[in-house]
């Protein structure tokens, strides 16, 4: 046998293998544990309300924690005016704009014609009004 067919054997790399699916279980492992004492550092470290105070108790009926609320005042609706119905709606303008007028200099010899523009495609119909869904 060569050397080169004894490097790439099966057997080598059927060894190999194996020791990266245990390298890669034994880092999936260490990051889930490292994830839980980090979580539990952290539960411990940023406490949340104090266990004595009444508002953290969990056994309170809905009636006296409802008691405690402080109202608060909201002001009425405004009155809006109606907007003026229009008939007319929205009308497209005579005729179309005209272009900008060009800052670059013209070019000093075109080399083919320039290509005629296309016709101006026709006006889409006016949308139906709009009606609410009833209620």
């Amino acid at each position: 046998m060569t050397d080169n067919a004894a490097r790439f054997s099966p057997s080598r790399r059927d060894r190999a293998i194996q020791r990266v699916r245990r390298a890669s279980w034994v880092v999936g492992a260490a990051t889930a544990g490292l994830a839980a004492a980090l979580s539990a550092v952290a539960a411990n470290a940023f406490k949340g309300h104090p266990h004595g105070t009444p508002a953290a108790s969990p056994h309170r009926s809905a009636k006296k924690a409802r008691r405690h609320v402080r109202r608060v005042a909201v002001p009425g609706p405004q009155h809006v005016p109606a907007i003026a119905a229009s008939t007319d709606g929205l009308t497209p303008p005579s005729s179309a704009p005209a272009p900008a007028p060009s800052t670059q200099p013209p070019p000093s010899a075109p080399a083919s014609p320039a290509p005629t523009p296309a016709p101006a495609p026709a006006p889409a119909p006016a949308p139906a009004p709009q009606t609410s869904g009833g209620s």
